[in-house]
């Protein structure tokens, strides 16, 4: 051994192996609470993560529910529109056949008239005279 080693009694070597032993207990213990804490805090984040995304799909979803609502909306206003303008062109189409009905029978009917004459005298008798022939 040289002049400057000195020895070291075997009470505190121990002492020395119990205080690495603890210091290293507690290290560890600090890295554990450590490692668990960094645990929750990733879980947390996951989850505020998970639901922002969830929000993000639902306001997607609600985005996608109104435009479809309003393209059916507008495609039913457009058919319903359509629709009343072809019922309004029948309808107009059976008020001219109509009309050219009834045109037609009437001039049918006042050429059928020109041939009877309808005219009729009316003939009053004189006062007093009933037909008798009592005379």
């Amino acid at each position: 051994m040289g002049p400057m080693e000195t020895q070291i009694d075997p009470d505190t070597a121990a002492a020395m192996a119990i205080q690495a032993w603890w210091r290293g207990q507690l290290v560890r213990r600090a890295l554990l609470v450590a490692a668990s804490s960094a645990r929750r805090i990733q879980g947390w984040w996951r989850r505020v993560g998970s639901q922002r995304r969830e929000q993000q799909r639902l306001w997607v979803l609600a985005e996608y529910i109104k435009l479809e609502r309003a393209v059916v909306l507008l495609q039913a206003q457009v058919r319903a529109w359509v629709m009343r303008t072809e019922y309004k062109r029948c309808r107009e189409a059976a008020r001219t056949i109509q009309t050219c009905w009834r045109g037609y029978v009437q001039r049918r009917a006042s050429n059928c008239t020109k041939d009877v004459d309808l005219h009729i005298d009316i003939v009053l008798g004189v006062p007093g005279d009933c037909g008798d022939q009592s005379e």
